[in-house]
């Protein structure tokens, strides 16, 4: 009976925690910030708290079919750059400066020595960085002022963005209904008359509160991914770009003439052998099955008129 009446309980939750969530919806959206992105990410800053870039704000519809006004985009930008410069672990240390300057840190950076085909050896490096989120295309036009070569020292340059505004407006509203049910269940906890009624409670109850702290945890990554926007940055040294020259003559680019000339004839065998593959094999293996057996019939027919021949050859002598 007591069974009966959690079922009965837990359904009427569910009925509430829907009419909240639709009455919620037609609120607009406000991003909680309960944490700042710094904590999040181990370190503290003196500078302000980075907030996410501001978005434009438009009509969004959310999961459930509920039209929320006024709803702000969430955006998670990130980056990542190639640059040629003249001394790599130099423009590492002004890397980690900017970002520090702009009110962000370094996530990792490493540097390390390549060995060119001369034999001498380079240093190249990589750092990331995370800054504040509209801060990003600044960071971006003076990390690429430290190329040696503003027109040649920019190897590779790409910008990513990710709008996470239904993930993060679901998730808050998922999470509206599961502390509303949390409060109802703690109201029967503490009307529970036995002890079975009150562990079938507590047991709903755990459950509710582990969904609840995972659905905060992922709303505040989204918040402090969108805040902050990573930058990868590959570090290498000008003279690794530089091509080998002995008077006048290039061996890097009849190298490479040379390695296409070569891309294009295994391109040429491949796409003959897929040719081969898809459109002619359905037609050649019938045409081959019958053509052996047309073979084996005329063989079998010459073998009996020579063995016909034999005997008429052979019955005068009898």
């Amino acid at each position: 009976m007591k069974k009966i009446w959690i079922s009965i309980a837990l359904l009427g939750l569910i009925l509430l925690s829907s009419c909240a969530s639709a009455k919620s919806e037609q609120m607009s959206v406000e991003m909680p910030a309960e944490m700042p992105a710094a904590e999040y990410y181990g370190r503290e800053f003196d500078e302000a708290e980075p907030q996410a870039a501001p978005m434009l704000e438009e009509e969004y519809t959310n999961a459930s079919g509920v039209q929320a006004q006024a709803v702000e985009r969430l955006i998670i930008k990130n980056a990542s750059l190639g640059i040629a410069v003249k001394d790599p672990a130099v423009s590492l240390d002004a890397i980690s400066k900017l970002a520090n300057e702009m009110g962000g840190f370094v996530v990792s950076s490493n540097i390390y020595k390549r060995t060119l085909s001369s034999g001498n050896q380079v240093p190249q490096g990589n750092i990331t960085i995370r800054i504040p989120a509209e801060r990003l295309d600044e960071a971006l036009a003076e990390i690429k002022a430290m190329a040696a070569d503003p027109k040649t020292g920019v190897i590779n340059e790409n910008v990513s963005g990710q709008d996470v505004t239904s993930d993060y407006v679901d998730s808050q509203s998922r999470l509206r209904n599961l502390e509303a049910a949390e409060a109802q269940l703690v109201e029967l906890l503490d009307t529970a008359t036995s002890l079975e009624y009150t562990l079938d409670i507590f047991r709903e109850l755990t459950s509710i509160r582990s969904e609840i702290e995972v659905l905060k945890g992922h709303i505040k990554y989204l918040e402090e991914s969108a805040a902050l926007s990573a930058i990868s940055v590959d570090v290498v040294a000008e003279e690794t770009l530089q091509p080998i020259e002995i008077a006048g003559w290039k061996p890097k680019g009849i190298a490479r003439d040379a390695a296409q000339a070569l891309i294009n004839t295994l391109q040429w065998f491949g796409t003959a052998a897929i040719w081969l593959g898809i459109y002619c094999l359905p037609f050649l293996i019938p045409l081959s099955v019958a053509a052996y057996f047309l073979v084996k019939a005329i063989r079998k027919r010459r073998a009996n008129k020579k063995l016909k021949k034999q005997v008429i050859e052979e019955e005068p002598k009898a």
